[in-house]
């Protein structure tokens, strides 16, 4: 089943974001411990601006777990989509310096999928295609027509799957050191 998570669910998505923060090999993993990242986050989530707040993300439940989210936003937002998580700072005594992400991911007039995680123990199941198909539902929703997202240049599997599901390299970027495919899908055609 996928909808979008409940508040008691936060604890079950917050590895899933850690993972992916861990493959960009972000620079807040070497100031921040684990333990207080995920506190932030999970405080963080609660508030409905945030990149990763419970409604900007779309959860698959198997066995009553979550078994993967997909979390997702406009782009023109991306610029002041981290403040709910910056205010929590001065309550943990991290410095203002210290950004969650230091790269530009999108743009205004995308929609971006931010993060697509799937749990170890429930990959090569399909979970993935079916988050990103019910992601673009929510994006159409929210009166996006183009949706976007970044794939690791050395991802050739989540590269041919995004290219299955119609996504096209536009360009590219490098985030954290690393290069990404910045790829776009227009959802006017999908109508």
């Amino acid at each position: 089943m996928i909808r979008q998570p409940k508040p008691e669910e936060r604890k079950q998505i917050i590895p899933l974001i850690h993972t992916i923060m861990e493959d960009m090999e972000l620079p807040i993993l070497k100031e921040v411990s684990p333990s207080t990242l995920h506190t932030i986050l999970e405080e963080a989530m609660l508030h409905k601006d945030f990149r990763y707040s419970l409604t900007n993300t779309l959860v698959y439940i198997e066995d009553g777990t979550v078994a993967g989210a997909i979390f997702g936003y406009h782009g023109h937002l991306e610029e002041r989509i981290d403040d709910p998580f910056y205010q929590l700072y001065e309550t943990y005594n991290i410095p203002s310096s210290i950004r969650l992400y230091e790269d530009s991911e999108t743009q205004a007039g995308e929609w971006y999928i931010d993060i697509l995680s799937v749990h170890e123990n429930h990959r090569r199941k399909g979970i993935g295609m079916k988050l990103l198909q019910a992601v673009e539902e929510l994006a159409k929703q929210q009166g996006a027509s183009v949706i976007a997202l970044n794939c690791e240049e050395i991802n050739d599997k989540a590269y041919k799957l995004y290219q299955k599901l119609g996504y096209t390299a536009t360009s590219t970027k490098v985030l954290s050191g690393h290069s990404y495919y910045h790829m776009t899908k227009n959802l006017e055609l999908l109508r």
